[in-house]
């Protein structure tokens, strides 16, 4: 199949690392892929993006695409009114200017499927790209769909008409689905289905060697809902029990100034690392090489749709038996279910806890990495999942087909 993938700014900027397995999988599939950055001002920070680089086509500015929405109405009005019928249900009403013009860039990219010869539109985010990709999508009639994350579920813009117009939309965890099923016509309903964002599984793992000093890993972000300043708290209450570990902060953002004085205050630099940015590719030769024993995400729910959706951070962790720590927020619990260590957000104590008792024992590391690796492999491996996403993509499951629980991997053992 030739499929467009629209984002936001992948392979530009540093967000949207989790499409890149994805994309991947679909190209060594087989597959042609076109991918649409709706913002690429952002210089180029990802590894691993050379196959998407020569195949990415950015979006124009803002006067070539009224132009190209001109040239559109000027040729072919009913086909622009056509896309912008939706748009009258925009809640609330300030949205219909935004929606209008994202409708009017769906004219640009309705011109560059057609032309690419595209068989299939695939937006990421239900918000703005999702409905560049239904005006692209009813003026080139090219059939599209669109994987949801979080926010944009809870933003509902237009979820209701997106649904009913998209040949499904692909919502990554089940409370997400649920959510939107609440919100939508029994008739949207029937195109929602739920498929994981997948990871790649290392065929060979190394298991880490005896270590004095077992690793922590936290990967993140710099933010607020990331709850990295718990994390260190519990690192003081671990330092206080006489706890022998180092934690890893790999990450940098607005919080970095805040969580570098708190390390400070309790006296913990000699063992809590800032790391800074770790490129994505080095994060995951840490794993591969068996650098690290554990990874920690202590992520906040800070309402209104901020919160985890379900951590690619945590699922590439446990891909590699990592024994993985996270917080009961957004759809992590569906992660962790007996394949992780759940703890209470905002918790220090418990947060210690939980470390501690992987931290002092190697046979638990053990346990827990393998029940993980478990986990991943059951519903998160992303050639079962692309390959899923390419089943729909072509039509040929019918609307409210479930996925098969098989869908995000088929048991594939590593080698020893």
């Amino acid at each position: 199949m030739r499929i467009v993938y629209l984002t936001r700014g992948l392979p530009f900027g540093d967000g949207e690392t989790f499409i890149i397995p994805e994309v991947q999988a679909l190209l060594d599939a087989g597959h042609e892929v076109l991918v649409v950055p709706r913002h690429s001002h952002e210089a180029i920070v990802h590894d691993d993006v050379d196959a998407l680089l020569v195949r990415a086509r950015p979006q124009p500015n803002r006067v070539r695409l009224g132009l190209e929405a001109a040239r559109t109405f000027a040729r072919r009005p009913g086909a622009i009114a056509h896309a912008m019928w939706p748009v009258r249900h925009s809640r609330p009403r300030y949205r219909i200017l935004l929606n209008a013009v994202a409708t009017a860039e769906g004219a640009w990219l309705a011109r560059v499927a057609r032309e690419w010869r595209a068989d299939h539109i695939h937006a990421h985010w239900a918000h703005w790209t999702a409905t560049v990709a239904m005006a692209a999508s009813r003026i080139s009639g090219i059939p599209w769909s669109f994987t949801a994350h979080r926010y944009d579920v809870v933003a509902n813009n237009l979820l209701d008409e997106k649904l009913k117009s998209a040949r499904f939309g692909r919502f990554i965890a089940g409370y997400m689905l649920e959510m939107a099923r609440g919100m939508v016509s029994p008739e949207a309903a029937s195109h929602a289905i739920m498929l994981h964002m997948g990871v790649r599984l290392p065929q060979e793992l190394v298991a880490p060697p005896f270590r004095t000093t077992p690793v922590v890993v936290c990967p993140g972000r710099m933010v607020p809902m990331k709850g990295q300043r718990h994390l260190v708290d519990a690192a003081a209450l671990l330092a206080a029990r006489g706890v022998t570990f180092e934690l890893w902060l790999a990450g940098d953002g607005p919080d970095r100034a805040t969580i570098a004085t708190q390390i400070r205050e309790h006296g913990l630099q000699e063992r809590v690392k800032m790391l800074g940015v770790v490129p994505h590719a080095s994060l995951l030769e840490l794993y591969r090489s068996g650098a690290v024993d554990c990874l920690v995400l202590p992520s906040l729910d800070l309402g209104g749709g901020i919160h985890e959706g379900l951590s690619v951070a945590v699922i590439e962790a446990m891909a590699h038996a990592i024994p993985a720590v996270s917080t009961a927020t957004g759809g992590q619990s569906e992660l962790l279910a007996g394949a992780g260590c759940e703890i209470p957000q905002r918790d220090p104590v418990a947060l210690a806890d939980a470390l501690a008792g992987l931290l002092t024992s190697a046979d638990a590391r053990r346990r827990l990495g393998a029940a993980g690796r478990r986990r991943i492999e059951e519903g998160f491996d992303v050639e079962s999942i692309a390959a899923e996403l390419v089943r729909r993509f072509a039509g040929t499951e019918p609307l409210g087909t479930p996925v098969p629980a098989t869908a995000g991997g088929a048991g594939r053992s590593p080698r020893p």
